[in-house]
């Protein structure tokens, strides 16, 4: 458990909304962010925005940080934990969408304010704070349709199987591929927005499948370790969808280097929604109008301004979509 105590504030970007809290209450708040892991690299970076915007912020007394080692069980465990505590307010990215309704059901009950983020439940207890996943995997598809003139063999690379992002990115992309009869799917796999996972499959895949069209990654590291298993075997990697982290973009640049007409794409969950939902439920408790859904616009990377985020002097783990400043990014990225 990382227990920090410091007061500031971000300036706010959560849009007012239309559905009133009824849970007001004075300030300065007690905050719990419940991870459920920091085996990616974005976690990482997402639990250095919730801490910057924490420390920070004068209505955030005290906040404590704990993540669950990718079990659901230590999950609920944690968030047991921070209950006792006397939080106010809970913000989770989730394991599991459903098993944690129960004790999101607890918290609430208890007066705390809970926003679940990127990996949501279902519980209708919380406020959720998200992009639109699947119109992350909607947007990535459509691309690599085109760019493949609406046919052609793909592979695809799912995030962590039963999450609801690596299952909603799916959802949005397969309702693509339905309406393009000359895309096929010949293989899909989960590579938990891992690099050395990813890596794995896609070098069992070459025996298999020798030539092929293009691959939809869900991005993490997946896209990255693709791009770089194809140059290692002197390859032109295929068009390929991913996401917005300096690893990829350095992946992306060294496949441009090799093969001028190589194309891509990067859709952005913004690492620093973290922060975005305990403001969120700050603004509950002010009593301000807050919305129980929140979908964030995507943004998206392209040839045209992919030279305005890519950073060759930070390491492959930061992500480029932040809202860290930059003497924090070179303290925290310096090589």
């Amino acid at each position: 458990m990382i227990m920090l105590r410091k007061l500031w504030a971000l300036p706010l970007f959560i849009l007012a909304a239309t559905a009133a809290s009824g849970a007001e209450k004075p300030g300065p708040y007690t905050v719990g962010f419940s991870e459920f892991t920091l085996g990616v690299t974005w976690r990482v970076q997402s639990n250095e925005e919730f801490k910057y915007a924490a420390a920070k912020n004068p209505d955030v007394k005290e906040y404590f940080i704990t993540q669950a080692d990718g079990d659901v069980s230590k999950q609920i465990a944690d968030i047991e934990d921070l209950i006792s505590r006397g939080i106010d307010i809970l913000v989770i990215n989730a394991g599991s969408p459903r098993a944690l309704i129960p004790v999101i059901n607890k918290a609430a009950a208890a007066g705390i304010v809970v926003v679940d983020f990127d990996n949501t439940t279902d519980s209708p207890q919380a406020y959720h704070f998200s992009i639109n996943q699947r119109e992350f995997g909607r947007i990535g598809a459509e691309w690599l349709a085109k760019t493949l003139g609406g046919k052609g063999k793909i592979f695809v690379f799912n995030g962590v199987s039963g999450t609801s992002t690596s299952t909603g990115r799916f959802e949005g992309a397969e309702a693509v591929f339905k309406q393009y009869p000359g895309i096929e799917i010949v293989q899909t796999v989960f590579g938990g927005w891992d690099y050395a996972t990813s890596k794995r499959h896609i070098e069992s895949l070459f025996a298999a499948y020798p030539s092929i069209d293009g691959i939809w990654s869900q991005g993490g590291a997946m896209s990255e370790a693709i791009i770089d298993a194809y140059l290692e075997r002197g390859l032109n990697p295929p068009p390929i969808t991913g996401e917005d982290g300096n690893g990829f973009f350095k992946a992306w640049n060294r496949a441009k280097e090799k093969n001028p007409a190589f194309d891509s794409i990067a859709l952005s969950c913004p690492s620093w929604m973290s922060a975005a939902s305990m403001e969120l439920g700050i603004d509950v408790l002010k009593g301000k109008k807050v919305e129980k859904n929140t979908d964030l616009p995507i943004p998206v990377t392209t040839k045209d301004n992919f030279n305005d985020l890519f950073r060759p002097d930070l390491p492959d783990s930061f992500w480029c979509n932040t809202r860290l400043p930059e003497d924090i990014i070179k303290k925290l990225f310096s090589r």
